[in-house]
């Protein structure tokens, strides 16, 4: 038993560096979140107290229309965060609110 002892520990010794380590490895990327669509419009958040904190112009799905850009809206009241956003494919327009469901 000790001779076996005896090989395997150098073995362990040179191996054991390289095996993935779990403290080495993040086990998540941030804590996640989840938007939940609410039946609201931009108009009734800002009636309710909400702020308009940013306003993102999204160019990355417009394709050969660049003069019609996504537009992400972002509001916040207290710890409350919505976000409205606003596509516009072809002839038709698209618009929602989501609001930022808390974590549980």
């Amino acid at each position: 038993m000790r001779r076996v002892a005896a090989y395997l520990l150098p073995v362990l010794w040179a191996v054991a560096p390289a095996l993935p380590s779990a403290a080495a490895q993040p086990v998540s990327e941030g804590h996640p979140h989840k938007w939940v669509t609410v039946e609201k419009s931009l108009f009734d958040f800002l009636t309710e107290g909400f702020e308009l904190k940013a306003v993102v112009y999204d160019t990355s799905e417009i394709g050969a229309k660049p003069d019609a850009p996504d537009v992400h809206y972002f509001l916040q009241k207290s710890i409350q965060l919505v976000r409205c956003d606003f596509r516009k494919r072809d002839q038709t327009s698209y618009y929602w609110c989501a609001q930022l469901a808390r974590p549980n």
